[in-house]
């Protein structure tokens, strides 16, 4: 007994891609993979500066409240 299939699956004799082609693509990968590194880096590096940011303007409000505080 035999089986019918609806798709038959054959080998595909023609090549879709040179070897040029794979050459660019394996390029532009290369190239992606140091964009986001250095996406990652500036990340990174705002993530640190807004910290900071944030830190320095808790310093200031606690010294504007203080100063508010000790006047009365």
């Amino acid at each position: 007994m035999k089986i019918k299939s609806s798709k038959s699956f054959h080998k595909c004799e023609k090549e879709h891609l040179g070897k040029s082609h794979f050459e660019i693509l394996i390029f532009e990968l290369r190239n992606l993979k140091k964009d986001v590194e250095e996406l990652k880096g500036f990340m990174n590096k705002s993530k640190g500066t807004l910290a900071v940011l944030i830190f320095i303007s808790g310093l200031v409000a606690t010294f504007i409240m203080a100063l508010d505080y000790f006047k009365k």
